[in-house]
C-alpha cells in the first residue's frame, strides 16, 4: 500500500537526519526545521519518492511535529502518481510511525482515500474511500 511504504520512507528520513539519529545532527528541544525536501531514490539512482513539509518542530527527543506533509511518488517513468498530504501530523521517532488527528488524503490518478486520522504501523481509523 503506497501510503504506508511512504510512511516508512518517512519516518526513515526522520529518524537519520534529525534528534539524535547518530550520524545525523542533533537538534534540541524546540528546534524548527522550515521548507524541507527530501528525494529518495532506488539502487540505481531514480526517483522514486520526494518527502516534503512546512515546519518540523522537535517537541521531544521522540516527537516531531509536522506541517503541511506532502509526499509524492513517482512511478517507473518518473511522474508523480501518488501524493499523499496532511495539515498537521506526529513523528514518533523511538516507535517509527507518523501519526495525524487532521486526516490525511491519498490521491491516484483513478483513486481518492481521505482519513480522519492514522496510525501508521498499528491501525487505520475512519477511512473513507
Amino acid at each position: 500500500m503506497p501510503s504506508l511504504r511512504i510512511f516508512f520512507v518517512f519516518a526513515l528520513f526522520l529518524g537519520a537526519t534529525t534528534l539524535r539519529g547518530g550520524n545525523g545532527p542533533e537538534f534540541p528541544i524546540g528546534s524548527v526545521i522550515q521548507n524541507f525536501s527530501l528525494p529518495q531514490t532506488d539502487s540505481s539512482g531514480r526517483q522514486t519518492a520526494l518527502v516534503k513539509g512546512k515546519r518540523a518542530t522537535v517537541v521531544s527527543p521522540n516527537q516531531l511535529k509536522i506541517e503541511d506533509l506532502n509526499v509524492e511518488l513517482f512511478n517507473a517513468e518518473g511522474k508523480a502518481e501518488t501524493v499523499i498530504t496532511a495539515t498537521r501530523s506526529d513523528f514518533w521517532r523511538k516507535e517509527n510511525k507518523l501519526t495525524s488527528d487532521s486526516g490525511i488524503l491519498v490521491k491516484r490518478p483513478t483513486l481518492l482515500i481521505s482519513a480522519f486520522s492514522i496510525v501508521t504501523g498499528k491501525q487505520i481509523g475512519r477511512a473513507h474511500v
